[in-house]
């Protein structure tokens, strides 16, 4: 007795308001993260625009205390205004480029070769001038300050904690409200409909589902009838497919363009006629035929003609052989002929030579004639395989010898 395979595990059960939050999650995450984003940018370019102003405020006022220490030349004084400027929390270094003895003060941190300050500091420039009562103006030198960079950063974390507090209150909000209209709205109606398909299933009587159905006239309801009105359709529909069944094998079979069985049939009549030669202890053939030059015609006729061409050959095939054999269409140009009971080989040749003949007269096609011709390829059972493949391998090594002897 073969054992009955176990049936696989049953899929946990996901509930429809479950399944919702989780597709409803993403998108409010992605709104709170778009917001968020814009809001630290919108934050950032506002401080920002602090900043600079700010920097430029700083730059100007250290300059104008600048320019009497350097108009009397006195460094020291300079290098203690320059040493108040580096101790700015804006401030990263500072230098002092001053004219009267040629000298570069520097305060803060570490001013690179470049002078353009450490890092990827932030530098301004501002020159320093002196302006005396006629107005006439003296360059003294150059102040250069490396400003610390605004942190995105810093800003972001400035207001996240708000957004992050805000979103927490509205996703609460929204979840308990979801789950109380979810479940008035959907889920026990649902679980009413479930119960009356039931009800209606074990007893026959569809009263509890059209009670149901008419208790709702809005998208549940809808759903309702159209399951009510599948199940006619699909009861209909299954008689049909009942009696169409043997209707659909037999097209399942056949080749639509010539009306020969296909590669389908050939496998079942090759696997019977095989049987019944292994009862009988009679031989058989399967012929493989191939049309020559049918190629040169698809290219310079059309498809159209290719076709008139198989169908042709279908029929000189079917009127050439006997009833009791079975010819088949491979596929493309290719035709298989399976006979049983052949008990003279020795007139195979003759027989061979007259379907190669009959193939090769003329087919004609509006005014024209069109000619291909056939190479043919045999195998006998049992003598030369004792299943369907090996002969079908036989009977095309014996047709592609064919074909080269041409």
């Amino acid at each position: 007795m073969t054992p009955v395979p176990d049936s696989p595990p049953p899929r946990p059960r996901r509930p429809l308001f479950r399944q919702f939050v989780r597709q409803l999650l993403a998108p409010l995450l992605l709104a709170f993260v778009l917001a968020t984003l814009g809001t630290v940018l919108i934050a950032y370019q506002t401080k920002q625009g602090e900043e600079i102003a700010e920097r430029e405020r700083t730059l100007e006022t250290f300059a104008r205390s600048l320019v009497k220490p350097l108009w009397d030349c006195d460094n020291a004084t300079a290098s203690g205004i320059l040493d108040a400027l580096a101790h700015q929390p804006a401030v990263l270094a500072a230098r002092l480029d001053e004219r009267c003895q040629g000298q570069h003060l520097l305060a803060g941190a570490a001013w690179d070769e470049t002078g353009e300050g450490a890092g990827k500091a932030t530098v301004g420039r501002l020159p320093i001038v002196y302006e005396d009562e006629r107005g006439r103006e003296f360059a003294l030198g150059e102040l250069a300050v490396a400003f610390h960079p605004p942190s995105i950063a810093a800003v972001m974390l400035e207001v996240l904690w708000r957004y992050l507090a805000l979103f927490s209150a509205l996703f609460g909000v929204l979840l308990g409200g979801t789950l109380l209209i979810f479940r008035r709205m959907i889920s026990e109606p649902l679980a009413r409909f479930q119960a009356a398909i039931r009800a209606s299933a074990g007893s026959g009587d569809l009263a509890p589902l059209e009670e149901e159905m008419h208790r709702h006239n809005d998208e549940l309801g809808d759903v309702m009838r159209a399951y009510d009105e599948l199940m006619i359709k699909l009861a209909s529909v299954i008689g049909q497919l009942r009696d169409n069944e043997t209707v659909l094998q037999e097209a399942a079979r056949r080749d639509p363009l010539t009306g020969l069985g296909n590669r389908l049939a050939l496998e079942e009549e090759l696997t019977r006629a095989l049987a019944r030669a292994r009862r009988s202890g009679e031989p058989g053939c399967v012929l493989l035929l191939d049309l020559n030059r049918f190629k040169p015609i698809n290219d310079t006729w059309g498809h159209a003609a290719g076709d008139n061409v198989l169908q042709e050959t279908a029929r000189r095939l079917s009127e050439a052989l006997r009833a009791s054999d079975t010819i088949v269409r491979l596929g493309g140009d290719e035709f298989v002929v399976i006979m049983e009971n052949l008990q003279d080989r020795e007139n195979l040749p003759g027989l061979i030579a007259k379907l190669g003949e009959i193939i090769a007269r003329p087919q004609p096609y509006g005014e024209h004639g069109l000619t291909v011709g056939a190479s043919i390829g045999t195998a006998c059972f049992p003598a030369d395989g004792e299943t369907s493949a090996a002969l079908l391998a036989h009977a095309d090594r014996a047709m592609y010898a064919s074909k080269r002897g041409r």
